[in-house]
């Protein structure tokens, strides 16, 4: 399945010799920068215009006589000292002047100098989620390796240019960093350029005509490049001693990614830490892709590290997309089609996946070069605990490049959800959704359900626990409208009209010019019809947009809602599911797939039947363990027995599997997006469901106080206490709680009515007359007899609110039967 992405989506010198020259060339009549001369010696006065006032410079003399108009005088009065006197003050004027100068640009240089590396503040990125640490800056020398084990070891050829060498009578050799695919890098100083450090590596050879034209055109838009997140291009230079020559860079001082991650324990990065460090990594290529070039060569390696920049070096394999001929590359990252099919957006897109997954798991590999198979989540923990990061990674190392992402635009709007959701799970810490392609949760679903039942205390009418598809997709968040699209704007300003009157606008938007590209408005046209109640006509017209919009993330997420709304749970399952793939960073798309999977269950009179065994149920809430704890032979096991995909995939009809798949993404989406309160109630009834009541409390207590579900939490943690595994403790703990919420919540009695009724059932359960601890529930005695006096009571206070008489009735019926003068 292709996915379309559209709307997801350093000036250094050039040229040759020493650079170019500020100011050279400039026309006689046309401004140019010029360099003013500073002398702290000069007269304030030598030069100034009285009637243009302006910032004006004080002389500072440390040699200043403040009897200036008497010194003659006084030197008449040294007599034969006086010559001498007058010699030094002359020297004292003119040479002293010109040491003090010196010497303070000399000390201005050394402050400079010396402050190169000065250790600042650590840099926070990716909207504020993650904090880069200060990287010192290496220095050059340090850089240097010997390349005599290359020789030897490997096989390589010895360096040609030794240390001592001068290059084009400019850089002297200091020795070799590095072997690449081009032969050796070399470190240099430059004696042209204040003998600043730069880089050499070789160049293509051009054996023939062809050759030559394409290492001219590879000159010209490498010298084009000007990127702060890429290393600079100085200069190209030609040598007999290296065919193709060199191209001349900035040296940057300090650790690779690869170095990075190896000097950490395990030698693994943290997700977000390399995360953070691909979205600083991904500007620099949007850039060059802007430009008409792809990067070719994204490893760990080619990414430096230092003082608070994260910078691409080695531009040598940077080429035209499409281009064909010598494409340099690594293996184990290069992408599979480059050879048959030339470098491509998507092929650098491939490169950002298999870097990011290098930095965070250990690849397998082959002769010491890393396999293209990318770990699945039943192998690799650390991606079945951050399952979106696993996905979003897969896809951009997806075997077809029509599967990756399309733009490295709309790649970073879904690494940064996935970085969410990943700080979230790890330190339970939240940051909004900025660049969600969805609106917050509209209204709730199955919130309300359990404490409802309750209801039928007051007037007698029996109500369901189970979710509806109805109000699923009345709550489900909505796609938010494409600013860049042609009718944006238009759709925006029919967002308050009549549904038909929209409807109208909208059909006649279609047919004008201006928005026949717009794909905004043939969506607005589903949501329009579904708000309308025309859920058939709905399928069908979007039946008739699959062949131009077939790939979009839209299409597949209307045609999810519309199978659901008219009961075709399976095919929604897909529909979604499609959806997460494309987007692995939202929300939306797990909470639609887990609530249509409790749907499928409820459907099949499952949904209290447990499915799953208790360490794998424990850990997909991802409260008190996570799944990367449960051991790997458990899913190398699903797997065996078919219930499980090697890639996890969402669409499933095995009962085990959906009760998996929901409770795993009803916690993510709660644990990433703390108003979204339906995950909340959602995962609390799928624990409930496999006998896990302390976590399903769990998961209704982090309902924040602040939140306007908070009640319904509190209520709903209150009756899964005594729900089911009645224990004391637990109808103890339900009334404590109870005794917390004000006795005007309107539903106080009812649920009070539970607790002493599952208290009454406990006793009786075990043949027991009293508690084991003689403390009361509420203001009655722990005993049958005052149970059965509490209840009597509650219910006729019940009675009294009953908005009917019948009900009334019998509810006082209920309360004589109960009392304990009648019960035999």
């Amino acid at each position: 399945m292709a996915a379309d992405d559209e709307e997801l989506g350093a000036a250094g010198d050039t040229g040759t010799g020493g650079g170019a020259r500020a100011g050279g060339g400039s026309e006689a009549a046309g401004e140019h920068t010029e360099a003013v001369l500073y002398d702290p010696f000069a007269d304030d006065e030598d030069d100034a215009d009285e009637d243009a006032p302006g910032t004006e410079a004080v002389a500072f003399d440390p040699f200043a006589d403040d009897e200036d108009d008497e010194s003659d005088a006084a030197y008449a009065d040294l007599g034969e000292m006086a010559g001498l006197l007058k010699d030094l003050d002359k020297l004292r004027k003119g040479g002293a002047r010109e040491e003090t100068s010196q010497r303070s640009r000399l000390q201005a240089l050394d402050t400079f100098r010396e402050r190169r590396g000065t250790r600042r503040a650590s840099r926070v990125v990716a909207d504020g989620m993650v904090e880069l640490p200060w990287v010192d800056p290496d220095e050059p020398k340090e850089a240097l390796v010997d390349p005599t084990n290359a020789v030897v070891q490997k096989g390589i050829p010895a360096p040609t240019l030794n240390p001592g060498d001068v290059v084009a009578g400019q850089y002297e050799i200091m020795g070799v960093i590095a072997h690449g695919g081009m032969g050796w890098i070399y470190l240099a100083q430059d004696h042209y350029v204040a003998g600043r450090v730069v880089v050499l590596k070789g160049l293509h050879s051009t054996d023939n005509a062809d050759e030559a034209a394409a290492a001219a055109a590879e000159r010209e838009f490498l010298a084009d490049i000007t990127h702060p997140g890429i290393v600079k291009i100085f200069n190209f230079i030609d040598d007999p001693r290296v065919p193709g020559g060199f191209i001349v860079m900035e040296y940057v001082g300090g650790p690779s990614l690869r170095q990075r991650r190896n000097a950490e324990d395990g030698h693994r990065l943290e997700p977000d830490v390399a995360i953070a460090y691909m979205l600083e990594v991904l500007p620099a290529l949007g850039y060059l892709h802007s430009r008409g070039v792809v990067y070719n060569d994204l490893k760990p390696d080619n990414v430096i590290v230092t003082e608070d920049q994260v910078k691409l070096i080695d531009l040598g394999a940077v080429s035209g997309i499409g281009a064909y001929g010598f494409i340099y590359g690594t293996k184990g990252f290069q992408a599979p089609e480059v050879a048959t099919e030339g470098p491509s957006i998507e092929s650098d897109v491939y490169t950002v996946g298999r870097t990011l997954a290098a930095l965070i798991i250990d690849l397998p590999k082959t002769d010491g070069v890393y396999d293209l198979r990318i770990p699945t989540p039943s192998e690799e923990p650390l991606f079945r605990r951050y399952i979106s990061l696993y996905r979003v990674i897969a896809r951009c190392c997806n075997e077809d490049p029509k599967q990756r992402y399309s733009s490295v635009k709309s790649l970073e709007a879904q690494l940064l959800g996935v970085l969410r959701e990943v700080i979230a799970v790890r330190d339970g810490i939240t940051h909004p959704a900025q660049h969600s392609f969805f609106s917050p949760q509209r209204t709730t679903f199955g919130t309300k359900h359990l404490v409802f039942r309750t209801d039928q205390l007051i007037d007698g009418i029996t109500r369901t626990v189970e979710i509806t598809p109805q109000e699923v997709v009345a709550a489900l968040p909505s796609p938010l409208i494409d600013r860049h699209d042609v009718g944006a704007a238009m759709l925006q300003g029919s967002s308050y009209a009549e549904p038909l009157e929209t409807l109208e606008t909208l059909r006649q938007a279609m047919q004008t010019p201006q928005y026949r590209e717009s794909r905004e408005i043939p969506f607005a046209v589903v949501r329009t019809m579904l708000d309308l109640g025309l859920t058939s006509q709905a399928r069908t017209w979007l039946g008739s947009l699959d062949e131009k919009y077939g790939d979009n993330w839209r299409f597949h997420w209307y045609f999810g809602v519309v199978n659901l709304l008219l009961g075709h749970f399976n095919a929604a399952q897909r529909d979604f599911s499609a959806v997460l793939n494309i987007l692995p960073g939202e929300a939306a798309p797990k909470l639609a797939i887990a609530a249509v999977d409790e749907l499928l269950l409820q459907r099949a009179g499952l949904r209290e039947r447990e499915l799953l065994p208790d360490t794998i149920a424990a850990a997909c809430a991802g409260m008190s363990t996570t799944l990367a704890e449960v051991p790997s032979e458990v899913f190398q096991e699903m797997l065996g027995a078919g219930v499980l995909d090697d890639d996890w995939s969402m669409v499933t009809s095995d009962p085990a599997m959906l009760r998996f798949h929901a409770m795993r993404l009803y916690s993510l989406v709660w644990l990433a997006n703390p108003t979204t309160v339906s995950a909340a109630f959602g995962l609390a009834r799928q624990l409930m469901n496999e006998g896990e009541v302390e976590l399903a409390i769990a998961a209704l207590d982090r309902v924040p106080p602040s939140s306007r579900h908070s009640r319904m939490a509190s209520l709903t943690a209150i009756l899964c206490l005594v729900a089911q595994d009645l224990t004391e403790t637990r109808i103890r703990r339900a009334a404590r709680r109870l005794e917390k919420i004000p006795s005007t919540e309107p539903r106080y009695l009812q649920i009070k009515i539970f607790v002493l009724r599952a208290a009454l059932t406990y006793l009786r359960e075990h043949d027991a007359s009293a508690a084991a601890s003689a403390k009361p529930l509420f203001e009655y005695d722990f005993t049958v007899r005052g149970l059965r006096r509490g209840l009597a009571i509650t219910l006729r206070e019940q009675a009294r609110v009953a908005p009917y008489a019948r009900h009334r009735y019998a509810l006082v019926d209920m309360a004589n039967k109960v009392r304990p003068a009648t019960w035999f």
